[in-house]
């Protein structure tokens, strides 16, 4: 298996049964909040990191007690995290990680330079909106595992 440099974390945050998602310019379609691993990062700090640089928001890692029904693996010794390779193109393979966050607070702050557009999507919202498939799947996913959690 070849990988390019590509290694991204990627955080699905949850706030009162809504996912937390951003408008990606090229792609004119909407994605969790990540980015690129900096050299010497783990994976969940650069969750968190990207949290905070695109959102402004303080989030907290989910631990998972079980795998969800995602058609990925479980990376073990870090919080939280799923693990996604992405096939394609050599350009476009990535290995991701995948985190569910919780945030407290609901209003961004984001501290990058470039403003991004950021919206909380209930589960009716990520029906009706245009989203690529694995992410709206992802993200629908996530918020009925948590909610299972809390039965």
């Amino acid at each position: 298996m070849i990988y390019n440099k590509s290694i991204t974390a990627t955080v699905y945050i949850i706030n009162d049964g809504k996912v937390l998602l951003h408008k990606h310019k090229k792609y004119n379609t909407w994605f969790p909040v990540g980015g690129h691993l900096e050299p010497h990062e783990l994976p969940h700090e650069a969750a968190i990191r990207e949290a905070k640089e695109e959102a402004g928001l303080d989030i907290t890692l989910v631990e998972t007690e079980n795998v969800p029904r995602f058609d990925i693996g479980r990376v073990d010794r870090l919080p939280a995290p799923f693990c996604l390779y992405h096939e394609g193109d050599i350009e476009e393979q990535f290995l991701d990680f995948i985190y569910i966050g919780e945030a407290k607070q609901t209003d961004f702050s984001p501290m990058i330079s470039e403003s991004k557009e950021l919206r909380w999507f209930s589960n009716e919202d990520l029906k009706n909106e245009n989203i690529k498939v694995h992410v709206k799947n992802t993200a629908v996913m996530v918020l009925d595992y948590l909610r299972e959690q809390k039965t």
